[in-house]
């Protein structure tokens, strides 16, 4: 095996591992907190391998916000105070260094960009118009925190795929070659959801049957 293909054939395992690990992960996990999950590994991925500062992402995890809240000028007054604070707070990555006066310069910009029904997508002002994805994101967590989900889905999608953000359809019998007489399944039901027939269809599969004699559903009610 050549030094090439060896690192193409370490490459491919470690992401097939990745993914494996990860979709055991979400399979436990409820649904609000599936994208907190594959977000927090996409982080940690980037960070080893320096395409993202720790720094910067701990700013993001934990909202930088400025203590002394400077004068807001009157053309940016549509930015909420809640929000200016964490504005100001962005000037403490490199990026952003200047940005409340690139935020003075061009008000009406800021004001549309702000304003737009998808920001994570929108055209930004001409001062930040070519920061990465990264940084759009840090700037809808600190003025459109509303948005920021569906930008973190896209930022995972377009540096892990889809399948980190996209799941099949839970599927039992893919699931069942993992279960034995040791190692039981636990299901986290939600009002109007019945597992059973998808249980019964296992114990079919296994020859264990009501019919049969040989298969019991107790009520752990």
């Amino acid at each position: 095996m050549t030094p090439k293909s060896l690192d193409k054939r370490v490459g491919e395992l470690t992401e097939s591992i990745t993914f494996q690990g990860f979709n055991y992960t979400r399979r436990g996990t409820f649904e609000n907190h599936k994208l907190i999950v594959s977000t927090m590994l996409t982080f940690r991925i980037m960070v080893r391998k320096g395409l993202l500062d720790a720094n910067e992402v701990n700013s993001l995890v934990r909202k930088e916000v400025a203590t002394e809240i400077p004068h807001q000028p009157e053309s940016l007054k549509f930015i909420p105070e809640i929000a200016w604070s964490a504005v100001k707070g962005l000037e403490t990555i490199k990026t952003f260094e200047h940005l409340l006066n690139q935020m003075d310069s061009e008000p009406h910009l800021w004001r549309k960009w702000y304003v737009d029904e998808k920001p994570e997508t929108a055209e930004l002002p001409k001062s930040v118009k070519d920061i990465s994805l990264f940084y759009r994101i840090l700037l809808l967590r600190a003025m459109r925190p509303d948005r920021l989900t569906t930008g973190l889905a896209e930022f995972v999608t377009q540096n892990m795929g889809i399948e980190y953000v996209e799941a099949d359809p839970f599927d039992i019998e893919s699931c069942s070659v993992e279960m034995n007489n040791i190692t039981p399944t636990f299901f986290v039901l939600f009002p109007g959801v019945d597992p059973t027939p998808e249980v019964e269809l296992i114990g079919k599969i296994a020859g264990k049957t009501i019919a049969n004699n040989n298969f019991i559903n107790i009520s752990m009610g």
